[in-house]
């Protein structure tokens, strides 16, 4: 009788120890699941970020370029001599050695280094989130 009391004793006990341990990895696992939900709203509220950027991304690169000419800024690109002569019309020495760009071009130029600035601070916001540092 005494065995029996102890196996009741033992058995009791394992399950107080069993349900205590599946309450603690219960409590973690919804806050791992509360962290991945957090996460997973920076990272689309980044991605929203990233759309948002890409819908208004001609407007913000016309604006840059106006914003140039309003202040007397010409893009040009240096060439090489026989390059500015084909450029240019001009077949002798050219002082500057540059030719303007044309506004598609300036355009498109200004839109690549834009987008690459936007998407590098996109990306460094994704991998801070990442971390665990978040969005600063």
């Amino acid at each position: 009788m005494l065995e029996f009391g102890r196996c009741v004793g033992w058995t009791l006990t394992d399950q107080k120890h069993l349900n205590e341990a599946n309450k603690t990895a219960l409590v973690f696992r919804q806050k791992q699941e509360e962290e991945r939900e957090q996460s997973q709203k920076a990272l689309a509220d980044i991605s929203q970020q990233w759309q948002s950027y890409l819908a208004k991304k001609s407007s913000l690169s016309q604006g840059t370029i106006d914003r140039l000419r309003a202040d007397g800024i010409s893009l040009s690109v240096e060439l090489a001599d026989a390059r500015v002569c084909a450029v240019t019309g001009s077949c002798r020495p050219v002082p500057t050695g540059r030719a303007e760009l044309s506004d598609n071009t300036s355009r498109f130029l200004i839109e690549q280094a834009q987008r690459a600035g936007a998407q590098v601070t996109g990306l460094q916001n994704v991998v801070k989130e990442l971390q665990g540092g978040g969005i600063k």
